[in-house]
């Protein structure tokens, strides 16, 4: 089930056969520059992250993402998508977005937001312009990066009178195919599109020019090849798949597409799915290959050859083709052959491997990595000639090769279950190698992240009448227990310009934390204070003051702190 804030919230369903791997990239600058320097990469995370909104006590409707920078909040595009157990014979821990859902936060449901959309830290006392936000305690989501230590932050909130904006970015859309039960759908995200056969599988791609591509399509098509023995070799490529179903959800950060195909091999089915998630400026490609129950009878059959590769049309001659082991380009030209070994060398499990196409219409990085008990030996595969292909498999698609480039798998016999996942990035044109190191790089040292529950120490205004003095009054409750927020109430006699504050301060005289900064008007005010440090952190045990200072007015009180306990 889907819930996102696009065309309002919808809730749509897709089943899921393959257990999600959550790509997430490191960043290269400061929270500033994490909008900068990640603008490419999304950000997942489970309901369990939140642990004040999850286990089916929020519904979805009423959760809302927001960022602050440079004094302002804004809520950014997101979508939570609802995620249930479907556990098969052979997987146990499978899950689906295709269940009923109940519109509530469980912990396996997900949270999906660009990074590129995270903004500065906020302090407890800054808070969302929405009462109905103040009852709840909000979930602070810290990125960083472990490169740099840089971070970025981004704010759940719960609220039952905030509402969807409109006007927020959508980063993909999903176009359906002309017509019902084929595959020809058309992703449009915001670096690319790309469209598909009528079986699903790719065979078009383009850069818009708004993006600084051409505008047009560079692709092929992706290019699967599967080989069994059977006392001679059989092959098996993108042709022979038949599309059993497709489903999909579209939100606002990604499209989720999932292909159900089946080869018919020998009077059995080998039935199995095909994963996107596309986001604004990349997908995530991801199979489940069971190869452990071939058919033994009346003939044995052993697989031993699996490529996946992408294709690229003539149109991108003249472009640069590299991968990890190449510091000096291969010109596509639909003549310059193929690797030589060194050349070919690929990385296991769970080292990255990557290649790039770098071309004037637009540039294809492919970032994956490999089981090593997949075959027996595993390279790059790479063809540029006008007819034939590497692996002595037939060629399809415009029967020719400009730049085909992605892995092969070979063995006596490739046998077991492979959960298969590829990055591709889809940039603008003629982008340079060090792209892709630097994108390689992220990817193998993943963005950080922890959440972290937040009760607002916003002062709120009790009622309208004026009080006569000033007035700070003994916090309620007091001693502080370790579960529940004390509450402190104040009274301003008179409306000044300069802000009026409010500070926790510890026996040494150092403010620990803030709770308010800022102008008021003459009113009756509290505030709350949850036992926790500015960073976050649950405060000592021990005796603190609390001071309230107005213009030149100043009145201290004392509390205590009873426990360190989370």
């Amino acid at each position: 089930m889907l819930h996102c804030n696009k065309n309002g919230r919808r809730r749509q369903s897709s089943l899921i056969a393959v257990t999600m791997i959550v790509w997430l990239w490191a960043a290269l600058g400061l929270a500033q520059t994490i909008n900068l320097d990640r603008q490419y990469e999304p950000v997942v995370l489970i309901g369990k992250e939140f642990p004040n909104f999850s286990n089916n006590a929020t519904a979805l409707a009423q959760l809302f993402l927001y960022k602050y920078s440079a004094g302002t909040w804004t809520q950014i595009p997101f979508q939570l998508d609802e995620v249930e157990p479907d556990p098969s014979p052979t997987d146990s821990t499978r899950t689906t977005y295709f269940g009923a859902g109940d519109g509530k936060l469980d912990d396996l449901d997900e949270l999906a937001f660009m990074a590129r959309d995270a903004g500065d830290k906020a302090a407890t006392n800054v808070w969302v312009n929405d009462i109905s936000s103040l009852t709840s305690a909000r979930s602070e989501i810290e990125l960083t990066d472990p490169l740099t230590n840089s971070k970025g932050y981004v704010y759940l909130y719960r609220s039952t009178t905030l509402s969807v904006n409109p006007a927020a970015k959508d980063y993909v859309t999903y176009v359906a195919p002309p017509q019902a039960n084929q595959g020809n759908d058309i992703i449009r995200a915001q670096s690319y599109e790309e469209g598909h056969l009528n079986n699903g599988i790719n065979n078009s791609l383009l850069v818009p020019v708004s993006e600084n591509g051409s505008g047009a399509n560079f692709l092929d098509r992706l290019k699967l090849r599967f080989q069994i023995n059977i006392g001679v070799p059989l092959t098996f490529n993108e042709d022979n798949f038949a599309l059993l179903g497709l489903r999909k959800q579209d939100g606002n950060v990604r499209v989720i597409r999932e292909l159900q195909e089946r080869i018919s091999l020998l009077g059995n089915n080998i039935d199995f799915p095909i994963l996107v998630r596309y986001y604004g400026y990349l997908s995530i490609f991801a199979t489940s290959l069971n190869l452990s129950n071939l058919p033994t009878s009346p003939i044995a059959v052993k697989a031993t050859l699996l490529r996946l590769s992408n294709d690229f049309a003539p149109g991108v001659n003249g472009a640069n083709w590299y991968n990890q082991n190449l510091t000096t380009a291969i010109s596509v030209t639909g003549s310059a052959g193929n690797l030589n070994s060194t050349q070919a060398v690929i990385v296991n499990e769970p080292n990255l491997n990557w290649y790039m196409l770098s071309s004037a219409h637009g540039s294809f990085i492919n970032i994956f990595s490999l089981p090593s008990n997949l075959g027996t030996t595993r390279r790059f595969y790479f063809h540029d000639a006008q007819n034939g292909t590497n692996d002595n498999t037939a060629e399809t698609g415009d029967q020719k090769s400009y730049g085909d480039g992605g892995f092969l798998a070979e063995g006596s016999e490739i046998k077991g279950v492979f959960n298969l996942f590829l990055v591709s990035y889809i940039l603008g044109k003629d982008q340079p190698r060090t792209m892709a190191e630097a994108l390689a790089n992220q990817a193998s040292k993943p963005l950080a992240w922890k959440t972290l529950a937040q009760s607002n120490t916003v002062a709120v205004q009790q009622n309208d009448i004026l009080p006569q003095r000033f007035v700070l009054r003994q916090n309620s409750p007091n001693p502080v227990l370790p579960s529940t927020a004390t509450i402190i109430r104040y009274e301003l006699p008179f409306s000044g310009n300069a802000p009026v504050s409010l500070r926790i301060f510890n026996l040494l005289g150092q403010s620990v934390r803030e709770l308010v900064n800022a102008v008021q008007p003459a009113g009756q005010y509290e505030a709350r204070w949850d036992g926790r440090l500015e960073n976050g952190e649950i405060a000592p045990a021990g005796i603190y003051f609390y001071q309230l200072r107005a213009g030149q007015q100043t009145l201290t009180r004392k509390l205590m702190l009873l426990t360190t306990s989370k």
